[in-house]
């Protein structure tokens, strides 16, 4: 197995073309994301896996290729799965395109680790459905784009969980602020909610969302998903979302804001 040089990528691209779901391959592929790529062959890939944001895991190509699989099993085992550990997060997603790939990671990888299957929904927007204006929001909160001015803003509270957000996924704070966008409420002087594009491709945004739990019921996140999705559409982006199948407040923000569900899907998860 080996890790793809950046100046290769255009030749796994049509490997991931039935990942339609996952905006996170072309971000990663065209620089927006951070993650690093693995082939079977430099010069003629026919299995890949690809690994970004140190938790999510996604495998396509030849499912037939042993010497690769058992270096996917090492590559978890003896990399990504000690990241992870050391970045104290709980698990790692692994995403597959098929059902031969499905039985081969149940066969030959998740039955030495403790894992579960999580389902989960990926949504586009209705074009059916006109646009909502926003709402006004009750005095001393608002709504602001997440932009350089307010990421130098040292007085706004949680402003460091919403550049951890940026970090997770971008290479650095001004390719953010070039290539992507975000939106959060303020009230007073703490960030109540903001909702940002994780990942970007030259025309579409995948929304994350977060709100403080002390400022919950409020309206505020459905407020700042749709400052988002506005966004989008006034600049020629598709936004689409993704998220865990027993996430109801995620599924009603999305549903609540236009976000239609065209695919329910399963990934494993690996925990740490």
């Amino acid at each position: 197995m080996f890790l793809l040089p950046t100046s290769q990528y255009f030749k796994v691209k049509p490997i991931f073309k039935s990942f339609n779901h996952q905006i996170i391959i072309h971000s990663i592929l065209e620089g927006n994301t951070i993650g690093d790529i693995f082939v079977d062959d430099i010069n003629d890939p026919k299995s890949v896996v690809l690994y970004g944001i140190n938790f999510e895991v996604l495998v396509a190509g030849e499912t037939q290729n042993k010497n690769f699989n058992e270096n996917l099993l090492k590559l978890i085992i003896n990399e990504f799965l000690p990241n992870i550990r050391k970045k104290g997060l709980p698990f790692i997603n692994l995403y597959y395109e098929s059902e031969q790939w499905k039985q081969v990671l149940e066969r030959e990888i998740i039955d030495q680790m403790e894992s579960a299957t999580v389902k989960k929904r990926f949504y586009t927007l209705d074009e059916t459905k006109d646009l909502q204006s926003q709402k006004p929001l009750q005095d001393k909160v608002s709504i602001k784009p997440i932009n350089e001015q307010l990421l130098k803003n040292s007085l706004f509270k949680n402003l460091d969980l919403v550049k951890q957000w940026i970090h997770v996924a971008w290479p650095s704070e001004d390719h953010f602020l070039e290539k992507g966008m975000g939106y959060c409420v303020v009230e007073e002087d703490t960030i109540a909610s903001w909702c940002l594009s994780l990942f970007a491709t030259n025309n579409q945004f995948e929304l994350g969302l977060m709100t403080d739990e002390s400022y919950r019921k409020k309206g505020y996140a459905k407020a700042v998903a749709l400052s988002c999705v506005n966004f989008c559409v006034d600049h020629n982006k598709i936004p689409v979302w993704n998220c865990d199948d027993e996430n109801t407040g995620s599924i009603l923000i999305a549903e609540s804001v236009g976000f239609k569900k065209v695919l329910n899907y399963n990934v494993l998860q690996i925990k740490a």
